[in-house]
């Protein structure tokens, strides 16, 4: 397992949230790397099952356009082992930036599935070139180790791994309600449509 991490103080800060950082930091087989993801990912060879990426919110920020961008989902497929997947938090906003976001996943990925937070705001993308099949209650318990069982509902006040199971299955969303059936705006590193939203916003509220 490889964290990669822009900011050094984020990693030292690890243990401030979680008592058990240091038996995590001390696994020979994981490692956090300080690196910008999008440059470490042109760097390395290695191929991954399971890429998840966490863009910084807001999604208008300068610069995270590069983490939704077209291009940067047809590099990570190029980083993903026959049937791996990408995992993309979208932390919620405007519709039609969650759209734009939706569309640039699917004209690389022909898999998408979107689950929403349990947490009430933002979507859960999931991205294989592979059909994604979605476990039973009880296949996605069963297949946990229990250190990730405990992790799963750590931050949760619901406590039964099966009914915080059977709460995230049953937030799917089909892909085309977040996609705006009317509009054909994807992102691209030189098209960054999630940043360039103030006059998009503006003439809406005239329009109104």
């Amino acid at each position: 397992m490889t964290g990669i991490e822009l900011i050094p103080s984020v990693r030292d800060a690890f243990g401030y949230y979680f008592d058990d950082a240091g038996v995590i930091l001390k696994q020979p087989n994981g490692r956090i790397v300080i690196d910008d993801g999008r440059r470490y990912l042109k760097r390395t060879v290695n191929r991954f099952d399971v890429i998840t990426i966490d863009p910084p919110p807001p999604v208008e920020a300068a610069g995270s356009s590069l983490l939704y961008s077209r291009q940067f989902y047809e590099l990570l497929k190029t980083r993903l082992q026959d049937g791996g997947i990408l995992q993309q938090w979208f932390p919620g906003g405007e519709p039609r930036i969650a759209a734009a976001v939706a569309r640039s996943l699917r004209e690389v990925f022909p898999w998408v599935r979107v689950f929403g937070s349990t947490a009430g705001w933002g979507y859960h993308f999931l991205a294989s070139e592979q059909p994604l099949s979605i476990p039973t209650i009880n296949e996605f318990v069963e297949r946990l180790p229990e250190r990730a069982r405990i992790d799963l509902v750590e931050w949760s006040d619901q406590k039964d791994h099966r009914a915080y199971a059977k709460e995230i299955l049953s937030r799917e969303i089909p892909l085309h309600l977040i996609l705006d059936g009317s509009a054909t705006d994807s992102i691209t590193d030189d098209r960054p449509y999630n940043e360039y939203f103030l006059l998009r916003r503006f003439w809406a509220r005239l329009n109104r």
